[in-house]
């Protein structure tokens, strides 16, 4: 966001804060509202929001370790969404809930949340890919050899910089650095809501990446199945370096995964994406 004032950045990092604090509408029901663009929802606003009305139902002693998301329909930004909370277990270490979101009176997402207790144990990770820092990046608007759609280039809720990607991957590799606009929360549980926000940016687009130059499209993504690992805490609004790529597409479906990496190496997020790959309409526009 360049250019802007702080009292602007501000802004809009209350902006996408707020659409994560629900409003509790009976028990272990809350209700939140999507922006207006792109037309359909954004899945990563979908999943965020499924997993902030989740942790509203937990003890403070206990994370989000995994959420688990499958889409069942389009999101229509004009209706509410209606967030469905069942308290499936509570466990001495470990807690877990689903939530049924639904939008328009139809279910858009079923979601499970698991939730642990803090303990300490065997800890290795990949090693964080070297790039240059974020700072010496370009934005995404001015980034060549991306994917990505002009709304995700302008949603002013996050930065990307992009680092120079090799188009002729054959998994689709794409790296960049990422974090939500102006974001000064402390709270951890609002922290991991964005973080799942920033998650579904890019990961399908890897998909069809190994088949299409990035800047035509002839094929047309859905997201069926997104999951998400906490392995660590994470801090949304600082930059995190996201790499995702695609391990494989068949049957008319791929998988694209991806590794969060904070400034200082540390792996504190993965996810795993399935997407739906269909060839585009003729009338699509």
């Amino acid at each position: 966001m360049t250019g802007d004032s702080d009292g602007k950045v501000a802004r809009l990092a209350d902006r996408l804060v707020d659409r994560l604090r629900l409003e509790p509408d009976g028990a272990d029901r809350f209700v939140g509202r999507a922006p207006a663009a792109p037309p359909r929802i954004y899945g990563g606003e979908l999943a965020a929001q499924a997993l902030a009305a989740a942790n509203a139902t937990v003890d403070a002693d206990r994370a989000a370790h995994v959420l688990q998301c499958t889409y069942l329909a389009p999101g229509d930004p004009a209706h509410p969404l209606e967030h469905n909370i069942s308290r499936v277990r509570d466990g001495r270490s470990f807690s877990t809930r689903t939530v049924q979101v639904l939008n328009a009176g139809r279910p858009v997402l079923m979601a499970t949340v698991g939730y642990h207790v803090f303990e300490t144990g065997l800890t290795h990770q990949l090693t964080m890919p070297k790039t240059p820092p974020p700072e010496e990046l370009p934005p995404i608007q001015d980034a060549e050899g991306t994917a990505w759609t002009r709304w995700a280039e302008q949603d002013r809720d996050i930065q990307m910089r992009v680092v120079a990607a090799d188009v002729a991957d054959p998994v689709g590799r794409r790296l960049f650095w990422c974090r939500a606009v102006g974001d000064g929360c402390d709270d951890p549980r609002l922290q991991t809501a964005l973080a799942t926000y920033l998650s579904d940016f890019t990961m399908v687009a890897s998909i069809r990446l190994p088949h299409e130059p990035p800047t035509v499209k002839k094929y047309l993504m859905s997201t069926l199945s997104h999951s998400v690992y906490f392995h660590r805490p994470i801090r949304a609004g600082e930059w995190q370096l996201v790499d995702h790529h695609s391990p494989v597409a068949a049957s008319g479906r791929g998988l694209a995964m991806s590794h969060t990496y904070s400034a200082d190496g540390t792996l504190v997020m993965s996810a795993v994406q399935e997407g739906l790959i269909r060839p585009l309409p003729a009338d699509y526009g």
